[in-house]
């Protein structure tokens, strides 16, 4: 009778596996509850059945009845190696980076059909019983309602796919859940812009605020739509801050976000207000060029059995399902889509929700610029080669790694440090963020100085930007030239673009920016989403060299020192002031160089 059973464990184990065989297309629902009944049912039958049965029938037939069977000893090698190279999927995984895991991967799968083989030929060759056919059924059905899609609100253009009627928090994995297999990725994004866009986020919190008592509290859903979707998601009203106890943390300070690690160890999912996580960025199934948020959102990915899990134990567990067997994982957070570049312009084009008036447009001043040139590939650059590249000395440098922990090594992993032109807030967390960010800003623009009849000129060209110098909020940057011109002496005899003693830019230097006015023409201030007439846009597009002219005093001689920087301020004095009264701990943003000239006129 332990034989019989011997037999139906073995062939139960090898069919639990077939039926995961890829090219059988077992539906998901059943594939995620088949596979840990596979894992948990191979380890108890070899703990508890096979073992001991291996034993006693290798002590029996070749110790004490002297027989030696070749098939014999064969079908024991194939257990061993089946055995473990089960135990090397499950333990370690199979991510593709390393040759065992991918030799692991084939000796379980072809090593089950010679396990099964070989055993029915030492069955027959042993004249043993027939085998009773077996099969092992596991039929678990759920029922899937239709999707529908459902709009946030008139404010944004985030769209939703729903199976189920409401959205809790349970249904936002955790970043906090993504260290543990792609530490590297999560480090980068932990300290980057994009997860400080909500509540971390001192300038966006007041701004926010202010809309909402500006604009009426429904407003706020406008800002929260690219800048805290998953609340939105929720039906939250704001954007709220973290609390460390009764006090409103400085998680602007904080690196490797601590804040959103402890809570999840704490609470879960509970807290879901993460900027722009990981799941908004890979469960996006649609993105349109039209901004506000015009993407589709899908948050019933496929989830491995325990994945979700409350306790260490069944995290433990879930982990090493998907490790063991990531493609399903894989597929569900890659898409051919996150490498064009409307899968950005969904939140970086901006349109005002009332009126219609574009107040951003980042992707379609790169639809414009040469770098949007699919035709001729070595003049292309879609967005992610430029903001998702590693930067060395001042040059793009392919980083060569892995974005899974023990992955398959490739030439290009995608950084996602997010680089762009914030690099103060990114800078007070992590420097190596901050350098990235400056070392992508100063590829951007180059200077030339010329003096004509008098005349100072200036040329300043974008060479490296595939959009407008600056571009986004480009109402809040600050790109301006500062410009001296000593005489022989060292004697100051014109001066522009230095900062007063305030720290404002003194009037009359030569900035490139936008200007936005309200209905009389008047300009906006922080509430730029009053803009209804642009006063001026003196921004560089991409590609093209601006001249500005300085008209030197009257009688000045020959025998000129120039020295002219291209400076750079996240954000104006002005604009840091407003925001220091709500966050008084917050520094001032410092002014970066990013390009300098000096030359010398006899």
């Amino acid at each position: 009778m332990r034989r019989v059973f011997v037999k139906i464990a073995l062939f139960a184990m090898f069919l639990s596996g077939i039926f995961m065989y890829e090219p059988l297309r077992l539906s998901w629902e059943n594939f995620r509850v088949v596979q840990p009944l596979h894992v948990v049912g191979s380890i108890l039958i070899t703990l508890f059945f096979m073992n001991s049965f291996v034993y006693r029938h290798i002590r029996r037939y070749f110790f004490i009845k002297k027989i030696n069977s070749v098939e014999g000893w064969l079908l024991l090698l194939s257990f061993i190696l089946v055995i473990l190279s089960g135990v090397y999927l499950f333990l370690v995984g199979n991510r593709g980076g390393d040759m065992l895991g991918i030799i692991s991967f084939n000796i379980h799968l072809f090593g089950s059909f010679v396990l099964i083989a070989l055993f029915l030929w030492h069955v027959v060759m042993a004249k043993r019983q027939n085998m009773q056919p077996l099969a092992l059924f596991v039929v678990i059905l759920f029922s899937y309602p239709s999707v529908s899609y459902s709009k946030i609100t008139d404010l944004s253009l985030l769209e939703i796919e729903k199976k189920t009627a409401v959205y809790h928090s349970e249904d936002w994995t955790s970043s906090a859940k993504c260290k543990s297999c792609h530490n590297e990725i999560f480090e980068q994004w932990s300290n980057s812009n994009h997860k400080h866009m909500a509540g971390s986020n001192p300038y966006y919190m007041v701004m926010e605020t202010l809309a909402g008592e500006v604009e009426g509290q429904e407003f706020r859903k406008w800002c929260m739509s690219c800048h805290n979707p998953s609340a939105l998601s929720l039906g939250h009203p704001k954007t709220t801050h973290a609390m460390d106890g009764n006090l409103v943390s400085n998680e602007h300070f904080e690196g490797g976000a601590k804040t959103l690690l402890n809570d999840f160890k704490e609470h879960g999912n509970f807290r879901v207000e993460e900027g722009v996580s990981c799941i908004t960025c890979h469960q996006i199934t649609e993105a349109k060029s039209k901004g506000n948020a015009s993407f589709t959102l899908s948050l019933e990915r496929e989830k491995y059995l325990f994945e979700e899990s409350k306790s260490d134990l069944g995290r433990w567990f879930g982990e090493k399902l998907i490790n063991s067997n990531p493609k399903v994982h894989k597929e569900s957070y890659s898409k051919e889509l996150y490498k064009e570049s409307r899968y950005c312009a969904s939140c970086h084009d901006e349109f005002h929700p009332q009126n219609g008036i574009k107040i951003v447009s980042t992707y379609e001043e790169w639809e414009k610029s040469p770098f949007n040139n699919p035709k001729d590939k070595t003049k292309h650059k879609s967005c992610i080669e430029c903001h998702m590249t590693y930067m060395k000395d001042g040059k793009f440098s392919p980083l060569r790694s892995a974005s899974t922990d023990g992955g398959v090594i490739k030439d290009d992993v995608k950084v996602h440090y997010f680089a762009g032109s914030n690099h103060f807030l990114a800078g007070l967390r992590d420097k190596e963020h901050e350098e990235q960010t400056l070392q992508l800003l100063r590829t951007s623009a180059k200077l030339d100085v010329d003096i004509k009849e008098g005349v100072l000129e200036v040329g300043v060209k974008n060479v490296g930007a595939g959009h407008h110098l600056p571009t986004g909020v480009a109402d809040f940057r600050e790109l301006w030239l500062e410009v001296e011109v000593k005489d022989r002496d060292g004697s100051v005899v014109f001066s522009s673009g230095k900062l007063k003693s305030d720290g404002n830019i003194e009037e009359g230097s030569r900035l490139f920016q936008k200007v936005f006015g309200d209905e009389n023409s008047k300009p906006v201030g922080l509430l730029f989403w009053k803009y209804k007439r642009l006063l001026s846009d003196t921004r560089i597009p991409a590609g093209e060299r601006r001249v500005e002219k300085f008209e030197l005093p009257k009688g000045t001689k020959k025998f000129l020192h120039v020295d002219v920087k291209l400076n750079f301020r996240i954000y104006p004095q002005w604009v840091t002031d407003a925001v220091r009264k709500v966050f008084p701990v917050l520094l001032n943003p410092n002014v970066v160089e990013l390009a300098t000239v000096k030359k010398e006129f006899k």
